[in-house]
């Protein structure tokens, strides 16, 4: 079974990252981009092997070829995008963050409920062997009980980094919080099979360049009685991208890791086990976001719920805006569950 995939916002995530993944996925036909203006839509699909160029979303909506849209606009129209691409019996594959509001993300899911489609969202971190392997390690229980767990992302660059709508927190909701930091977030909720009940941040804007947060310093505490730690912004030059955990049986390092190609390594260190699993450092087709889109393709060929619904991207809106809230309060904020 192939199943046609459109786009709709050819930016630079897009063109980087998730453009050559669909076009190399298997079962999957690259069938439309759209944009504003036709000849950014006509570039994007000239480079990525894209069969037709739109520079309407409801005409791309027409095409009897589009199964699914991967909605990668600016965070405040990824609600409407999604509603109006599930009215048309398209499923929908959402850049994160799903929405700003929870209201747009409960619309998002009534929408596609209602009209019997997928909806995704994409962590795409989840996919990298190394944090898969994590995973397994914890669910089996050769890391033992889990002491502290820590996950970092970030950027080194100094200013410049976020421009226009990304600068624009009516737009964007929120800047390193959304822009790196629901990353390494996301992946300690996987990783350690539970859900952050309560936070403690402070959302940091450091250098006069932006109006949106540049760093984010944040506790998590899970219900498993985990507490973690996520760094992520744009002020670590040289950061590690990592996670760790800190288990009673055994000390499990993803270096490098975290983030969006494929690279770093895996490090086990344990009462029972020892190992060590590289990976290629950059690897220039990006796997991890290849597995995301053939996973979002298994769930809609089985019928089944995807590995990441749209209840877990309101789960992640839920935390961010927990985040925001304790930055500006100055303490601690139970997540209603």
């Amino acid at each position: 079974m192939t199943i046609g995939w459109g786009i709709i916002g050819t930016g630079n995530h897009a063109n980087r990252f998730m453009g050559p993944a669909i076009s190399k996925a298997a079962n999957t036909k690259f069938v439309a981009a759209c944009d504003l203006g036709i000849e950014l839509a006509k570039e994007f699909a000239d480079k990525h092997g894209v069969a037709r160029a739109y520079a309407s979303f409801e005409k791309m909506l027409e095409d009897p070829e589009v199964d699914v849209v991967y909605v990668a606009t600016p965070n405040n129209l990824h609600a409407q995008h999604t509603m109006q691409a599930a009215e048309a019996g398209k499923h929908v594959f959402c850049e994160k963050p799903m929405a700003i509001t929870e209201d747009d993300c409960e619309l998002m899911i009534q929408a596609c409920e209602k009209n019997k489609v997928k909806l995704g969202i994409d962590f795409q971190n989840r996919y990298h062997p190394a944090h898969v392997e994590t995973h397994r390690l914890v669910q089996n229980g050769t890391v033992g009980q889990i002491k502290v767990a820590k996950a970092q992302y970030c950027h080194g660059f100094l200013h410049g980094h976020w421009k226009g709508w990304r600068n624009d927190p009516s737009v964007t909701g929120a800047g390193a919080l959304v822009g790196t930091g629901l990353h390494p977030i996301d992946l300690l909720r996987f990783v350690l099979n539970s859900e952050v009940e309560e936070v403690q941040a402070v959302c940091a804007t450091q250098t006069p360049y932006h109006t949106v947060d540049e760093m984010v310093y944040a506790i998590l505490k899970f219900q498993n009685g985990v507490y973690g730690v996520v760094i992520s912004g744009l002020l670590a030059p040289r950061s590690d991208d990592d996670l760790v955990l800190y288990g009673s049986k055994a000390k499990i390092t993803c270096k490098g890791t975290v983030g969006m190609p494929l690279r770093g390594e895996l490090l086990v260190e344990g009462d029972s086990i020892n190992m060590r699993m590289a990976f290629p450092t950059p690897d220039p087709i990006p796997a991890n976001y290849i597995g995301v889109v053939e996973a979002f393709n298994r769930c809609i060929e089985e019928n089944k719920e995807p590995d990441i619904p749209g209840y877990n991207g309101l789960r992640m809106v839920r935390i961010t805006n927990a985040i925001l809230e304790s930055s500006r309060q100055g303490k601690a904020i139970k997540i209603p569950r």
